[in-house]
């Protein structure tokens, strides 16, 4: 049973991170902390959309919220973490990337003969 709870909250984290937005905008918070206002400029979205994105985050315990003035600032729950979850995917799509092109080229090979 422990096994299978590991591999649940492994594969919601990746459900978690398999959104562009989500990720981009905890790439942004790796630098620090953030207002939704900064995000929305850096990220070229609309505030809607980064703030959806934002909620789903904080739901899910990535980001904690301050409140800032009239703003809240958002940063990264646990940087390490994140930034950890972050890189291994990124490692993992060029590992992806590198083995299609391999797997490409060999057929292309093997057509050409």
């Amino acid at each position: 049973m422990k096994a299978q709870k590991k591999a649940r909250q492994v594969t919601e984290m990746a459900a978690l991170l398999a959104n562009p937005m989500r990720v981009a905008i905890v790439e942004a918070l790796r630098d620090g902390p953030r207002i939704v206002g900064d995000l929305v400029e850096e990220l070229g979205e609309a505030q809607a959309t980064v703030s959806k994105q934002i909620a789903i985050l904080r739901e899910a315990g990535v980001l904690r919220c301050r409140p800032e003035g009239r703003c809240r600032e958002y940063a990264l729950a646990s940087a390490d973490v994140a930034a950890a979850a972050i890189d291994a995917l990124h490692a993992l799509g060029r590992d992806a990337v590198a083995r299609a092109a391999e797997c490409r080229a060999r057929r292309a090979a093997r057509l050409a003969d």
